[in-house]
């Protein structure tokens, strides 16, 4: 009998001290459980193109889309793609880009060949309202 009593003496114990725990660990991380995920950057798709400008449309266009960027430790969940941004092109003599929703929306143009590949940038705000950036690249041959 003293077997069973010690037995419920230590499963007892055992239900007492893990939320105990729980709750310490939780104080020691400052109470939160949750990661700010909101988004520091942009990720652009896809990262690198390429478009002849010599060819017809479409062959001398890339089109690019944009999310928001995940944050380390944030689940990796799929996210709208984004509509409010501001495209904008580092070459805009060999280069263009458009900004118009169901129309030319992240559609840039190879106009002439580039020496040198061109940044293909998009902005906007986050959650906060702060300003964020993704970039990708662009060659035009």
């Amino acid at each position: 009998m003293n077997d069973s009593r010690a037995a419920n003496h230590g499963a007892s114990r055992t239900s007492f001290l893990l939320p105990l725990l729980l709750v310490i660990f939780c104080i020691g991380c400052g109470g939160k459980s949750r990661v700010d995920c909101t988004p520091l950057d942009l990720s652009v798709a896809p990262q690198t193109a390429t478009a002849d400008h010599a060819a017809a449309a479409p062959g001398n266009q890339i089109s690019f889309i944009a999310f928001d960027g995940l944050r380390p430790g944030c689940p990796p969940t799929p996210g709208p793609i984004r509509t409010d941004l501001k495209w904008s092109v580092s070459d805009t003599v060999n280069t263009k880009i458009g900004n118009t929703l169901n129309v030319d929306y992240g559609v840039a143009t190879c106009i002439n060949a580039t020496p040198s590949p061109v940044t293909v940038t998009a902005t906007g705000t986050n959650g906060l309202g702060a300003t964020i950036r993704g970039t990708a690249t662009l060659a035009c041959k």
